[in-house]
């Protein structure tokens, strides 16, 4: 709420800071799992695959330019394609880049960039995927399942960024996302149409952008359902993307209300749904969140009590604290336990911060601190329960944590759930 005197200062701080163009990625921080050789992720590569190119899949509502590109226009078509990201310059190698992945430390930051993108087909957004194809769709449902071939864990991870950034970033995130998850999966970027400065979402542009987006991704995962060959479809969506999330799943499984839990899982077999510092107002969340447990196999929610972006849209805007928060921890968790959703866990990241000894802040903790980064490539890669993964229970059966013994706990669990070989 932009008129209040007291916040006025700060949003118009926030307003002129998010004006400016975004800051161009760079490889995320270790996940803490592949440090002191618990475990190498890429020892399985064969020579071919290791290289700095990573080939994804993309997904957009965002209209198309005239370059090949996508700008940040809304389109009322969802457009297939695949693209290429480099991890790191024409003056790294492969060994620098393995090294840098397998290292706490680095010389240097190693940049992403978009390098190729290609428009494969595209799907109408008021009607389920035709059946059977036409040879554009066909043939972009057939490159993924090649790649689902040849990946060592047939799954497939779509990414729903946030606010405040382009097409190429939600396309360079899930690519390291992929590089540190052993380039074992098939990435894909569900890229909506937010602008690139945060004006556009505090005064509600993209906030409704991020609702109309839900059916785009409904399509997208009816279409994956239907036509591809994965064994598991993984989502992980990312501040405002809990939106798009969270509202896609719910309309989908409202879709087909006929159909229980088991049902939904063999027809559209969503893993985990991986809700990381989600801009979500709670109750808005709690009316979607049954539906969400129904339709994924696993749903993980991340909270700090030290994220500043979630701590503003609060004071800000309207729909009162944000499931990111910790502030809406405990009601949710009662929510969760009213409703016996056994499958939805709640990792707090700022749980028993005092005896850890420092906190897991900030709003990019999911992939630029080591340790929250671990436990998501873990549950990407094995789908394991959270006892398994390394992380400590509370009181509450929901919610977990991360002692001062985790990169221990995550390292013995990866040696002994997965017998050493990623």
């Amino acid at each position: 709420m932009l008129h209040r005197t007291p916040w006025l200062p700060i949003a118009l701080c926030l307003l002129s800071v998010g004006c400016s163009t975004p800051p161009p990625l760079t490889l995320m921080t270790t996940p803490v799992i592949y440090l002191d050789g618990a475990i190498d992720p890429f020892a399985h590569l064969h020579h071919s695959e290791r290289k700095l190119p990573v080939s994804l899949f993309f997904a957009t509502n965002r209209q198309p330019e005239a370059d090949g590109g996508f700008g940040n226009g809304l389109a009322d078509r969802l457009y297939l394609g695949q693209a290429e990201v480099r991890l790191g310059s024409d003056q790294h190698s492969w060994d620098d880049l393995y090294r840098a992945s397998r290292s706490e430390q680095r010389d240097s930051e190693i940049p992403l960039q978009l390098k190729r993108v290609e428009r494969r087909g595209d799907l109408a957004l008021d009607a389920s995927p035709p059946v059977p194809l036409p040879a554009d769709l066909q043939a972009y449902a057939d490159a993924i399942n090649l790649e689902l071939e040849r990946a060592r864990d047939r799954e497939i991870i779509v990414y729903v960024h946030g606010t405040k950034v382009d097409f190429a970033n939600a396309c360079e995130l899930i690519a390291e996302v992929d590089h540190f998850a052993g380039r074992d999966f098939v990435g894909l970027a569900f890229a909506w149409p937010s602008h690139q400065n945060i004006a556009s979402y505090l005064l509600g542009i993209d906030v409704k952008r991020a609702q109309h987006s839900s059916e785009a991704l409904v399509r997208l995962i009816q279409f994956l359902g239907l036509h591809t060959a994965a064994e598991r479809i993984n989502l992980i969506a990312y501040s405002a993307g809990g939106r798009v999330l969270s509202k896609a799943l719910a309309e989908l499984q409202q879709s087909y209300p006929q159909l229980n839990h088991e049902q939904l899982q063999t027809r559209f077999r969503i893993g985990a749904a991986v809700f990381a510092a989600a801009d979500v107002p709670e109750e808005t969340f709690e009316e979607r969140l049954p539906s969400v447990s129904l339709m994924a196999e696993q749903v993980l929610i991340t909270t700090s009590d030290n994220d500043d972006a979630l701590r503003y849209a609060h004071r800000l805007m309207p729909g009162g604290v944000r499931i990111g928060s910790n502030e809406a921890s405990q009601a949710l968790t009662s929510f969760v336990e009213r409703r016996h959703l056994d499958n939805v866990n709640v990792l707090d990241l700022s749980f028993d911060r005092e005896r850890r000894g420092f906190d897991i802040a900030g709003h990019h903790y999911w992939y630029r601190h080591a340790w929250a980064s671990s436990d998501v490539i873990l549950l990407m890669r094995t789908n394991l329960p959270p006892a398994r993964r390394g992380l400590s229970a509370t009181e509450h059966p929901a919610i977990w944590y991360m002692e001062s013994g985790y990169p221990d706990s995550v390292r013995e669990a990866t040696r002994r759930e997965l017998e050493g070989q990623w």
